[in-house]
């Protein structure tokens, strides 16, 4: 199996080597160059070490060894965070190799140490002014730090830079967005969905976007929702946007335009009456609180084909009729509640037709 590279950094005070003259002496850093690399030689070696700022730093690589930056990428992709961040600096000091620099500004992103991310992302996006991802990483930093001014200008110049990068077009919708500029916000958007149209992320911020842009988008909106679940059903975002599917059916009928009602849901909550006259107010509660749990993963309101069984009640239902049903339960338990289910006016034709 081939070795790790030996990658290190001391300080010359603390260098104890025999044969070395003493540390004030003019020779003294010539020696400590010529004894380190001899004795990595005799290790079968190959060393590369300089001194800088009354340091010693070398990395030497054995015979069958791994290559020092593949095996720092190497710790990075397997999230050893830890072990690659001393080599990384050291690297980042005697290279100025732009990729470790962009891997030790994110490395120190994510190990929570955002501020010291900045310097390093910031020279490698000088010393190599194509590098996309790390102009998105500088960005990101920036927007951890709460520096929106500074994140909406580095992005805004990156997109410029690179219109077609999936990265930085996602970071600077979502910065736009959380800042509240939607309609700003939604070009970018769309170039990263350009990049990738299968990014459920992008996707989410996109249709909450829209979402906030006005009603008018609500069926584009709801378009995006429903290919975020065929594209990941079982995900946590999956789930957020089935919610989002059950929000944005209720907001379309708390603004039904022609003030007309829903018969459907009338029907449905006469029924419900008629159900829950026969049942004790703890039934009513197990019942409502059992359609809330399924209206957190995200009725289907407008499609009937569509059925849902409960433990507490025998039959299938359709998701218009177990939110009616939540209604009325919710108002039996208690008169006063807002159910938030834009069904009041067919609340009250159900009990005038029940006589309730």
């Amino acid at each position: 199996m081939p070795q790790a590279p030996e990658i290190f950094k001391r300080s010359l005070d603390d260098i104890q080597l025999d044969g070395l003259p003493p540390r004030d002496a003019p020779g003294f850093e010539d020696a400590v160059l010529f004894t380190l690399t001899t004795h990595y030689a005799t290790k079968g070696y190959t060393a590369a070490i300089v001194i800088q700022d009354g340091h010693v730093m070398g990395v030497a690589v054995p015979q069958e060894g791994v290559e020092p930056k593949q095996y720092i990428l190497g710790l990075l992709e397997h999230r050893f965070l830890d072990d690659a961040l001393p080599a990384l600096e050291i690297l980042a000091e005697m290279t100025h190799d732009p990729e470790i620099l962009y891997n030790l500004g994110v490395c120190l992103s994510e190990m929570g140490r955002v501020e010291e991310s900045v310097a390093p992302l910031q020279a490698c996006v000088e010393a190599e002014p194509d590098y996309a991802h790390a102009h998105a990483a500088l960005g990101f930093s920036h927007i951890k730090l709460g520096q929106l001014d500074k994140a909406e200008t580095v992005l805004r110049n990156a997109a410029k830079q690179h219109p077609d990068d999936l990265w930085i077009n996602r970071n600077l919708a979502g910065l736009l967005a959380k800042r509240g500029k939607h309609q700003d916000a939604k070009p970018f958007f769309e170039r990263a969905l350009a990049a990738n149209p299968q990014d459920v992320a992008t996707l989410y911020g996109l249709a909450l976007s829209l979402e906030e842009m006005g009603p008018q988008n609500a069926e584009q909106a709801t378009g995006i929702y429903k290919r975020i679940v065929e594209l990941e059903p079982s995900s946590p975002i999956a789930t957020e946007a089935r919610k989002a599917l059950s929000r944005l059916a209720q907001d379309t009928m708390k603004a039904k335009a022609d003030g007309g009602l829903r018969m459907d849901a009338v029907m449905y909550m006469t029924g419900a009456f008629e159900t829950f006259a026969k049942m004790d107010k703890q039934e009513i509660a197990k019942a409502v609180f059992e359609i809330a749990k399924l209206g957190e993963s995200g009725l289907s309101i407008n499609d009937p084909d569509t059925r849902y069984s409960l433990k507490s009640l025998d039959g299938d239902f359709s998701g218009m009729q177990l939110l009616s049903m939540m209604h009325v339960g919710l108002k039996t338990i208690d008169p006063s509640l807002d159910t938030q289910s834009g069904l009041d006016a067919e609340y009250d034709a159900a009990r005038k037709m029940t006589g309730k």
